[in-house]
């Protein structure tokens, strides 16, 4: 067998061993918590979805436990003193995860009902197990129609929607921020529209690469 045969068998080889061992790392965590997070949901109208921007959603997939790690460890900031807010929380995995990286609060917006209803479940049962963690709050929303908190926050999306709704979303984002300048992070999964953000003259990029993107306020620069 030639040295190239050898490397490509043993590449395939470690990728079906890291995937096996990601899926086996997820799925404890799951059972960690009694919750359900795995897998990803692809028809979303089936889920609940409602509204003029259905068309413009993703799939759920829940974010991925090292990968989130990276992103909270590139974002350089103390999770303790901000608020988490995930756009398209799905059975709200990034939800839990931010409680355990010590989040002040959590916020998960997720506009099929029924994954929503699974979310709300799955706080319900780790909020049972961590009876002293954080708020983690539930909104049944478009996200185009949910409004900014008025506090430091990291925004989370894991690609959710199309250029167009995000474009909506950093529109209510704009507004908020220029009523009263704050620190946001926004933590960017799969940045594949992350010319919307580089178009937002108060953010300035931090991180962007192929897994993630991170932006950052100037009040957050600063403060930070």
């Amino acid at each position: 067998m030639s040295i190239d045969r050898v490397l490509r068998f043993g590449g395939r080889k470690y990728g079906g061993l890291k995937g096996r061992y990601n899926t086996w790392r997820e799925k404890h965590f799951d059972r960690r918590f009694g919750i359900s997070t795995f897998g990803i949901e692809y028809d979303l109208l089936a889920l609940g979805a409602t509204g003029p921007h259905v068309a413009h959603a993703e799939a759920y997939e829940p974010i991925q436990i090292p990968v989130f790690s990276a992103i909270i460890s590139a974002a350089r900031i103390d999770p303790r003193h901000y608020s988490f807010i995930d756009f398209g929380c799905g059975k709200g995995r990034a939800l839990v995860l931010a409680a355990e990286h010590g989040f002040k609060r959590m916020i998960g917006v997720e506009f099929a009902s029924s994954l929503y209803e699974l979310a709300a479940h799955n706080i319900a049962v780790y909020r049972g197990r961590k009876v002293h963690s954080a708020p983690i709050d539930l909104h049944c929303a478009d996200a185009v129609q949910f409004e900014i908190p008025d506090e430091d926050a990291m925004l989370f999306f894991y690609n959710p929607f199309d250029h167009e709704v995000l474009s909506k979303v950093c529109r209510n984002m704009e507004n908020a921020y220029r009523v009263r300048p704050r620190s946001l992070v926004i933590a960017y999964r799969n940045p594949v529209h992350s010319d919307v953000f580089e178009s937002i003259d108060f953010l300035t990029r931090s991180v962007l690469n192929q897994t993630f993107a991170i932006y950052r306020t100037c009040v957050a620069a600063a403060a930070h």
